[in-house]
């Protein structure tokens, strides 16, 4: 089963033919570069709607760079890498790493952005990352 889409970066990804992978590596590898880290946040958001996506980025981890990508100068990096996390968010294990990396400090500034896109993408991420928390404290409560 494959899926061909082109993206807003102009690439053409085939979903379920390695392409996690490669853009698991590609995050890393191209930590310095703007330009390059924009369009692979960009793909990685794209990618994380199909199949188990998320759950293999998140397994890879994709999360924590992306992170990263968020305290970007950058308004295409830091826009791309707060979609693609809000869609990785969807994960609870992901979620975890978020929180653990203090996503939530620069996702609330970008809450207030004058892009509506990048303020529903960063305050989506918050409001899942919150609720893993609070299923956490119920949790451990035992309520």
């Amino acid at each position: 089963y494959q899926r061909r889409v082109r993206g807003s970066s102009g690439i053409n990804a085939e979903y379920g033919h390695g392409v996690v992978p490669i853009l698991s590596k590609l995050v890393v590898a191209h930590a310095g570069d703007e330009y390059v880290k924009g369009h692979i946040a960009d793909a990685i958001g794209r990618c994380c709607i199909w199949g188990n996506n998320r759950k293999e980025f998140g397994s890879r981890g994709v999360v924590k760079p992306l992170v990263r990508y968020l305290k970007s100068k950058d308004t295409f990096v830091y826009k791309a890498a707060a979609m693609a996390l809000f869609h990785l968010s969807l994960e609870p294990e992901n979620c975890v790493v978020m929180h653990e990396n203090h996503a939530k400090q620069w996702l609330v500034n970008m809450v207030g952005d004058d892009d509506w896109i990048l303020q529903e993408a960063a305050a989506g991420c918050i409001a899942n990352i919150r609720h893993l928390a609070l299923a956490n404290d119920i949790s451990k409560s035992g309520r």
